[in-house]
């Protein structure tokens, strides 16, 4: 899939538009300046409004303001842009074009399940439902970068209650082609629970390697759906079987588990946006057997499991069960 459509494109040597070179010119690559990066997404999407000013049928430069306004999250915008540039699309040649897909993003961030649906449809992509109705598929687990770095001129950083959180890659189910909800019990350095519906975009980042299988790591672009379920964190120590014993009774509780210990790995960016295995990168259990696992799910559920998973046999022990994100 090309995400780049005007730019790609040079001007006549024998009759340059010096309006169309100096567009060309500004890249749309982020660098660390963020006001240089600013300035340069505000001139590139003027250039483009001047330019569609005398030429309205250019699709490609409608397809650039549609992504201009999705990397600033200006949902209405990209809609109406991405729209028109795939009305400018000729029937036969709307198959994988990514006009259609921008169009799907801004629709389901606005809810829109008519057009997004449409969207879909004219990419090439099968949803369920009709109409009106939610968009709710099973397409299988994927995987998501919460929290990405800026890669285009005009992105922000996502804020999650006020405040730029880190970056984390999460299991999730796909709900359709721009949302996937998360699987995982996010680390709450992450500012993500679990259940979380997370709106993402099409361009993969990286690969994540699960059981022979490829998935390809999306980014997220915002929190579609916050979760009401709180994240908690306990310190345990104990034989493998006992914690093992451990995770099994809190699912048995209803609570999601995860071994933040020995199950999360730190990544450099190089490797994290490159293809990882799902047994690459573990880290070794201390020393100690002391391992912080997180629960998703009622903290009070889990102080009873987690008490009498520790009277239940010797040499466990276990710390206070600590709400993370509430």
């Amino acid at each position: 899939m090309r995400w780049f459509r005007s730019s790609d494109r040079r001007p006549d040597a024998q009759s340059t538009d010096p309006l169309l070179e100096r567009y060309q010119q500004l890249g749309f690559r982020a660098n660390d300046d963020e006001e240089v990066d600013a300035a340069r997404a505000e001139e590139a999407d003027r250039i483009a409004a001047e330019l569609l000013d005398r030429d309205d049928q250019d699709r490609n430069m409608w397809f650039d303001r549609g992504m201009f306004a999705k990397w600033r999250r200006d949902w209405p915008a990209s809609q109406d842009y991405s729209a028109r540039s795939l009305e400018l699309t000729p029937e036969s040649q709307r198959e994988e074009e990514p006009a259609a897909w921008n169009l799907g993003i801004a629709a389901t961030a606005r809810r829109d399940w008519a057009t997004a649906r449409r969207a879909w449809t004219a990419y090439g992509l099968r949803v369920g439902g009709e109409g009106d109705e939610p968009i709710e598929d099973d397409r299988g687990p994927g995987a998501v970068r919460l929290n990405p770095p800026v890669r285009y001129v005009g992105q922000r950083d996502l804020e999650l209650d006020g405040r730029v959180w880190e970056p984390e890659v999460v299991w999730g189910l796909r709900l359709d082609p721009a949302r996937i909800r998360i699987a995982s019990v996010p680390l709450p350095e992450s500012g993500h629970r679990f259940g979380d519906v997370v709106l993402h975009d099409g361009e993969p980042q990286g690969t994540r390697r699960h059981d022979g299988t490829d998935h390809p790591v999306f980014e997220e672009i915002e929190l579609w759906e916050r979760s009401p379920i709180p994240t908690s964190s306990v310190g345990v120590r104990a034989a493998d079987e006992d914690v093992t014993e451990l995770r099994h009774a809190l699912e048995l509780a209803e609570l999601e588990v995860e071994d933040w210990t020995t199950e999360m790995g730190v990544l450099c960016r190089a490797c994290s946006e490159g293809v990882v295995d799902d047994q690459d990168h573990r880290p070794h259990l201390p020393a100690d057997g002391g391992r912080r696992l997180g629960i998703a799910g009622d903290p009070d559920v889990a102080r009873q499991v987690v008490a009498a998973w520790v009277r239940h046999a010797a040499g466990r022990e276990a710390g206070e069960v600590v709400v993370e994100l509430e």
